[in-house]
């Protein structure tokens, strides 16, 4: 019976590992997040290493598919299936050629363009910092019943809401500039593919003599267009998130500690992963989406061409069998993509508003109810004020 008295409950027994787990991990704190640290850098240059030999190796795959005789890439055989655009090393050396073009010297006005957005988006970013500590001081001031102090902070937030407006309205002027106006649409620049579509004799030999480019009046005035549109989203779309991440994370990790910063850091790439794994391929849905448009108009130019052989035969009824077929094929694909888009949205807006803005809620009271080493015991005022230091 002694002996069965000293046993400690199920309960007691773990919270009482649990507890030693953790001294053990705060008295080793610095050397286990350094080789956490390092595990995760030894991994990434892994991952790197593995994606060029990966690069590689496809490279030299489609090389060799490229000299076999009798073969080609362009799927001439009808029961071969479409070739798959890969982010290889083939795919940056093109992108580098055609950035060639997009930029055509130090001194372009597309280059300014891109100093320009690059510089407000960091400015943006800062003041983003500085607005929220402003926020965090204001609220700090309001709990503890400073009413001078909180005249003179709301004061100064107005102040700064000036340059902060102007930032976000340069930001936003940017991006249209570079989605819609005159930057967007000259990126892949009408005079150089003029230059080139129409000098020796090339209209000719596209249409005539080759069959590998089809549709070229669908190519030079939509597919042009949009890629120079993407093209111009991509850098904001990749920039801004980058920078957000890196002074974010600084951020957060002096107010939380890098622990809880991992833990999210590793759920969000984990749920992340979940999300890409489960993206239809949009990408292609589009590219097939412009192939139809494309066949479809084709349609109509061969309408055009051929009104007299149609009115003499009476074929009118055949022609309009055809465009039906085209246009009702090209509906049922966007309607197609339409539907996939709603269930995709559904879960991406699921899981980026809701379940990582839980995380980051769980992430903000770490230090609530948890003692980080290296800080001191906070007032009510100061945690309030901290809360509101964080980016959210």
């Amino acid at each position: 019976m002694a002996a069965q008295s000293k046993l400690f409950p199920p309960e007691r027994s773990i919270r009482h590992l649990f507890s030693r787990l953790a001294a053990t991990y705060l008295r080793h704190r610095k050397q286990i997040s350094r080789t956490v640290y390092l595990a995760l850098f030894a991994a990434l240059v892994k991952r790197v290493h593995n994606a060029i030999s990966e690069q590689k190796a496809a490279s030299q795959h489609q090389e060799e598919l490229r000299r076999r005789p009798g073969t080609s890439s362009l799927g001439e055989g009808g029961d071969r299936p479409r070739k798959k655009v890969e982010v290889n090393r083939e795919f940056f050396r093109n992108l580098l050629r055609l950035l060639k073009i997009v930029i055509p010297g130090w001194r372009s006005k597309e280059l300014r363009l891109l100093f320009g957005h690059s510089v407000f988006l960091v400015l943006r970013t800062l003041l983003s910092l500085y607005v929220a500590e402003l926020d965090g001081r204001l609220v700090s001031n309001l709990v503890r019943g400073r009413g001078k102090d909180f005249l003179l902070g709301l004061v100064w937030w107005m102040i700064v809401a000036v340059p902060a407006t102007f930032t976000n309205s340069m930001v936003s002027g940017f991006i249209s500039t570079e989605e819609k106006g005159p930057g967007a649409k000259s990126l892949l620049r009408c005079d150089y593919i003029h230059d080139k579509y129409l000098s020796n004799m090339t209209f000719y030999a596209i249409s005539a003599l080759d069959d590998r480019v089809k549709n070229p009046d669908q190519l030079i005035t939509v597919d042009v267009s949009r890629f120079s549109d993407s093209l111009a989203e991509l850098y904001s779309n990749l920039a801004k998130p980058i920078l957000d991440m890196a002074i974010y994370n600084y951020s957060l990790s002096k107010s939380v500690g890098g622990e809880g910063l991992f833990i999210m850091s590793l759920l969000v790439q984990l749920s992340a992963n979940v999300m890409r794994a489960l993206t239809p391929p949009f990408g292609k849905y589009v590219a097939d989406e412009a192939r139809l448009e494309g066949e479809f108009r084709f349609l109509h130019s061969r309408l055009i061409d051929y009104s007299e052989e149609v009115a003499l035969y009476h074929g009118h009824e055949a022609e309009k069998d055809t465009l039906d077929k085209g246009y009702f094929t090209l509906i049922k694909h966007v309607n197609r993509i339409l539907r996939r888009r709603l269930y995709h949205g559904f879960m991406e807006d699921f899981v980026i508003k809701y379940f990582w803005g839980a995380l980051g809620l769980i992430l903000c009271s770490i230090p609530v109810f948890f003692r980080i080493p290296g800080q001191v015991t906070q007032t009510m005022g100061d945690r309030t004020e901290s809360k509101h230091l964080r980016p959210g």
